[in-house]
């Protein structure tokens, strides 16, 4: 669902979001689907405590959006969320905390298509048939996000409480705060609401997708926002050093990569560039680097904790490069295939432009491992001890972090160990990024540059030079 004439909201700073309903209700969807692939025990808490939030908002949209058909599927899914709310309540379980990052994004980015959705709709006026298939499909993507966010939620906490389960069998007892019934009560209670998403979207995923309206790709817009991306990307990691800027830094620089690697392969595979320098050369270097940038990624992950706000312009840059981006690789409920991309751009000049935002990416990199090796950045403690002792280094006599620091998770400076493995995990990304860079140089599909310089009129560089007396350089590395 694409509303492009919704008037733009506004953040803190004046910070204006651009994207669409089609955008958000996209980001959401891939956001909700990033869930799957870590269910960590650890984030069973934060996960549970952020879900209300995204059934929330999932239901305030739904409400927005026109129904023709009054589909009761969301109010019973709202209602049993309420009554899970209740439990927590009554329970304390799973108590106050940090929020999910990930949720806590695909609720926001709910949240702000309902305002789009609200400020544009007219209450009384008829829903054209094009505008109720577009209805329809904006509410299969929801309970789509609803679903695999459910699977995702259930899954993490599922494993939560058999941690607890062989906790309680070794030690007999569980710390404050922990409860293995309450754990599984609430898995299965999720679970219910998994299948009656699961139920909604039987026939409808993604068939149900079908009438969904897109306007035509903007030619400029990805071009506009790789530029905007790059220029805010290095101001803000100019700022005082901040870990969870740098964490959504790569975050985005990742996803980028990855967009680029279909878009290439598409341009390749339709012979606009060479196929099998694709395959032996930029292919294995893309992939190289996505690894890398996922890596450094993981690494600071750990680190955030509860330093998780990023500069609001960093954050609506990075959203529009993703939108502008995903706009091209995505169609229905998966990537677009090749043809569709091709009919969309063109896929050589979207190439190029791919290629010159990789190329700056290599500067990039070094401005990311310069900020990892501030000595003033600072994160929380827990995350910098477990990511020191991830690092295979030798604690010592000296700890790693303050006994009294850790206990609180107070913000510390980077500990010396940590400091190595983010610098080292950047220095990767660094040769990848340059790596890639030497073997994307045929993306634009023209000939090969010349090597021999062009007979020029007139006299040779030599005869016109101006003659100066005979001094001896200094050699490569003298320094004087």
């Amino acid at each position: 669902m694409r509303v492009a004439t919704a008037a733009p909201g506004e953040a803190a700073g004046g910070v204006v979001d651009e994207r669409s309903v089609g955008d958000l209700l996209l980001d959401a969807d891939v956001t909700a689907r990033e869930i799957l692939w870590d269910p960590n025990p650890g984030t069973a808490k934060a996960k549970v405590r952020t879900w209300g939030e995204v059934v929330e908002a999932a239901a305030e949209l739904w409400s927005a959006i026109p129904d023709r058909t009054r589909d009761p599927s969301m109010a019973r899914i709202h209602e049993l969320t309420v009554g899970l709310h209740r439990t927590q309540q009554r329970t304390r379980w799973p108590g106050h905390g940090e929020p999910d990052p990930h949720l806590e994004s695909v609720a926001s980015n709910l949240a702000r298509a309902t305002e789009l959705v609200s400020s544009r709709r007219h209450p009384t006026a008829p829903l054209s048939e094009p505008g109720h298939l577009d209805s329809q499909a904006a509410r299969t993507r929801i309970m789509h996000v609803l679903y695999v966010s459910a699977h995702g939620v259930g899954a993490a906490v599922r494993q939560h409480a058999r941690d607890l389960q062989r906790t309680l069998d070794a030690k007999h007892r569980l710390a404050p705060g922990e409860s293995v019934s309450q754990a599984r009560d609430l898995t299965a209670r999720i679970r219910t609401t998994e299948r009656l998403a699961g139920s909604y979207l039987q026939d409808r995923w993604p068939a149900g997708l079908l009438g969904q309206h897109r306007d035509p790709v903007e030619p400029a817009r990805l071009e506009e926002a790789l530029a905007r991306w790059d220029v805010q990307a290095r101001r803000s990691l100019a700022g005082p050093p901040s870990a969870a800027n740098v964490l959504y830094t790569t975050m985005i620089e990742r996803d980028l990569t990855l967009g680029s690697a279909v878009i290439t392969a598409a341009a390749a595979g339709g012979g606009l560039s060479g196929a099998q320098e694709h395959a032996e050369r930029a292919r294995p270097a893309l992939n190289e680097l996505e690894v890398a940038w996922g890596r450094l990624g993981h690494d600071l992950g750990q680190l955030t904790g509860r330093q998780r706000r990023i500069d609001a312009e960093l954050l609506h840059a990075g959203s529009e490069a993703r939108a502008a981006l995903r706009e091209i690789t995505h169609d229905l409920g998966g990537l677009a295939s090749s043809d569709t991309m091709a009919g969309r751009v063109d896929l050589r000049a979207t190439s190029m432009e791919l290629q010159r935002g990789l190329a700056a990416g290599v500067d990039l990199a070094h401005v990311v491992r310069d900020v990892v090796g501030d000595p003033q950045l600072t994160v929380p403690a827990r995350g910098a001890r477990a990511l020191c002792a991830g690092s295979g280094t030798d604690e010592g006599l000296g700890a790693w972090v303050n006994a009294g620091d850790l206990c609180h998770d107070r913000v510390v400076p980077l500990p010396q160990a940590a400091r190595d493995v983010l610098v080292d995990h950047a220095g990767q990304v660094i040769a990848a990024a340059a790596t890639l860079d030497s073997a994307s140089a045929f993306l634009g599909g023209g000939p090969s540059p010349t090597l021999t310089p062009p007979s020029l009129p007139g006299r040779a560089h030599e005869d016109r030079a101006v003659p100066g007396p005979v001094m001896t350089s200094p050699g490569y590395g003298c320094e004087r």
